[in-house]
């Protein structure tokens, strides 16, 4: 969602027509493609998360060429080439250096060694979907640096970017994972509260997401939840962290079921 605040990373989804295609279909991508990704020993050549990768690759250039031949009022001073390197390495520090910000935030732990292995797992995703491995960061400094740099050339959230924000958010009413509309309509809720928590007020506000009643109530629930856990679980013991990353696992792929078996069949790019 933050991402949506930055108006010219949003062009090529604008130009594309997925704004108007609803997000439950994007979304399962973006999971699909995490989760695949993530998992241990995912990488080898061949392998599904390798290909899912060459697809995204595959995909990026399309769209890029496309944009290219069918939209003639690219703005290129402002907005660089479509799906250019620099807007790719700043969605990769989504991945890696928001991600860990987001969990920090959440209560959860991270040690140095983790948060090492999280940078070189997405500096090797981000070469392979085509970013020049130099400009890659591989630790907190220098992702905090490339993403200050590029958001100075960034502009704020435009009508474009709340348009996305809605649709996102919208994506919980419209997803038939949950039968009744009342669980989808407390999930539109939690969603609304957690963007409440983890983004700056002013990037609420300018992308306009409502905010909904008690609104710290459940950020607070999960903080308590995930430091009782990291107290009383004793991550630290290898056999245990083994396996709470199984259980992790389990869920991750369950939710992965779901939105297949729920994502629209008839959807084309």
């Amino acid at each position: 969602m933050g991402g949506y605040d930055y108006a010219y990373l949003n062009k090529p989804l604008v130009f594309t027509g997925a704004l108007k295609k609803g997000a439950v279909k994007r979304l399962k991508d973006t999971l699909e493609f995490w989760v695949h990704v993530t998992r241990e020993n995912a990488l080898k050549i061949n392998s599904e998360a390798y290909q899912l990768i060459v697809r995204t690759r595959l995909m990026h250039s399309y769209a890029r060429l496309t944009i290219k031949k069918k939209v003639p009022d690219w703005n290129y001073e402002k907005w660089g080439e479509p799906i250019n390197w620099w807007d790719m390495i700043a969605t990769y520090t989504g991945f890696s250096l928001v991600f860990m910000q987001g969990l920090k935030k959440l209560g959860i732990k991270i040690s140095p060694e983790e948060e090492k292995g999280v940078f070189h797992l997405w500096k090797y995703v981000g070469y392979l979907l085509g970013i020049p491995e130099e400009y890659l960061p591989e630790n907190v400094e220098q992702a905090v640096e490339q993403l200050y740099l590029w958001s100075s050339l960034q502009d704020e959230a435009d009508e474009d970017s709340v348009q996305l924000a809605g649709a996102l958010l919208e994506e919980n009413l419209t997803n038939t994972i949950y039968k009744f509309q009342f669980q989808r309509k407390l999930l539109l809720r939690l969603h609304q509260s957690m963007n409440r928590f983890l983004l700056d007020p002013e990037i609420n506000e300018r992308l306009e997401i409502p905010k909904p009643r008690f609104v710290s109530a459940f950020p607070k629930l999960i903080i308590q939840a995930n430091g009782l856990a990291q107290k009383y679980f004793d991550l630290k013991n290898p056999e245990n962290y083994r396996k709470h990353v199984e259980l992790g696992n389990k869920n991750q792929m369950k939710v992965l079921d779901d939105y297949i078996r729920h994502s629209p069949k008839d959807f084309h790019y």
